[in-house]
């Protein structure tokens, strides 16, 4: 027999595996907050928005409650002395009033509370938002593969049970009362049971044609089975390699670039219109998080990516050493550039002779310091120099 799924999404082992995973991604997302304005909510932000919370537990239940609920409601801490922090609630229902020309929501808890808090106040997260205006349609539409996950779960229980008991059929030899055949069938099942060490069954003439009766599950077969993973990781977009760990370098970055940057995209924003006025905005205030340390990609990417962006002016020492999760440095701060390369604005100012003397005294100076300065270092110091 089976019967009807009626737990939630979360619930089920697959679907859970599947928002887990791509939590534990989400919550290595950084924030950062840029402009002059910085009320104690941004900062607090940088470690832990509430006393509850570090600021990567955080980011994994706003992921959660979104994949889960496709809403995901963020109210904001504090005092008459301004925003403090951020809390994630799970109401059991929340609806919006019109209240004197703006808009408010209610939010309902199991445990009878009720709170109203104005709707410019909350942070709103939605996904598969198509009929309501303010919130997500919900993930009913996964409810079918939710019923047959549960369905092959307990074929696969039945199955288990009914091949550990051992069955028999079997005739009578002669016609019997049904007194007679409950009495004889009692007698017979008594050498299947744990008592029976030597594990032989016998019968006497009484009974004919006996024989096993071998256990047959019905399950979903492999490849049914794995059209049903495939409409769960289809609808978080994911797949089995992420959550195993197992995915390359590629393959997560196709998951990042689908799945995690939106995520961080939304989540700045909506953030920001929390934290900020208007005024400030529009001067620049900004919260956005990031995933600058790069701990997806392999060293050879990170090296890369590196040297690329702090040769060129555009990454500080310190920005590099979190890529590779190293300590900051005294200095690390400081933003250089190659000598080389040359502003763009200034690039009338110097004649192409001037540009060519400058790559051999930079080619010259490198040779020297691969061959450790000795032959004819002194001369090629001494040309350098000159040609400087």
């Amino acid at each position: 027999s089976f019967t009807t799924w009626q737990g939630g999404l979360y619930e089920a082992e697959l679907t859970r595996s599947i928002i887990e995973s791509g939590a534990d991604h989400a919550s290595k997302l950084k924030p950062e907050i840029s402009g002059t304005a910085q009320p104690g909510a941004a900062r607090a932000l940088r470690h832990a928005p509430n006393p509850w919370m570090t600021t990567p537990q955080f980011i994994k239940r706003v992921w959660t409650m979104l994949q889960v609920n496709d809403t995901a409601l963020i109210v904001p801490l504090g005092d008459g002395d301004g925003l403090t922090g951020y809390y994630p609630v799970l109401p059991s229902q929340c609806e919006a009033y019109d209240v004197g020309g703006e808009l408010w929501l209610s939010l309902m808890f199991p445990t009878g509370d009720a709170a109203l808090v104005e709707w410019s106040r909350v942070g709103v997260m939605t996904r598969h938002q198509y009929r309501s205006d303010l919130f997500g349609d919900g993930t009913n539409v996964l409810q079918p593969t939710l019923e047959l996950m549960h369905a092959q779960d307990e074929a696969e229980q039945a199955a288990i049970r009914q091949g550990a008991a051992i069955r028999f059929i079997g005739a009578l030899s002669s016609n019997r009362s049904p007194k007679d055949q409950v009495r004889l069938r009692g007698e017979f099942n008594e050498q299947l049971s744990a008592d029976n060490a030597g594990g032989i069954a016998v019968y006497d003439s009484v009974f004919k044609d006996v024989r096993q009766v071998e256990p047959r599950s019905y399950t979903v077969d492999a490849v049914q089975m794995e059209r049903i993973e495939k409409s769960a990781y289809r609808f978080f977009g994911s797949n089995e390699d992420i959550v195993m760990n197992r995915a390359d370098e590629d393959t997560f970055n196709s998951y990042y670039e689908g799945r995690i940057e939106p995520f961080a995209v939304q989540l700045g924003f909506v953030m920001t219109g929390m934290t900020f006025t208007p005024d400030e905005i529009a001067h620049g205030s900004e919260i956005m998080f990031s995933a600058n340390r790069l701990e997806f990609a392999s060293n050879t990417t990170k090296l890369n990516v590196s040297v690329a962006l702090f040769d060129r002016g555009i990454w500080c020492g310190n920005q590099v050493a979190d890529v590779f999760q190293s300590a900051h440095y005294d200095g690390g701060e400081r933003h250089v550039i190659r000598g080389e390369y040359i502003d763009l604005a200034l690039i009338s100012e110097h004649t192409a002779e001037q540009a060519a003397q400058a790559a051999q005294t930079n080619a010259n100076i490198a040779a020297i310091d691969a061959s450790g300065g000795v032959g004819d270092g002194k001369k090629e110091v001494d040309d350098a120099s000159e040609t400087g």
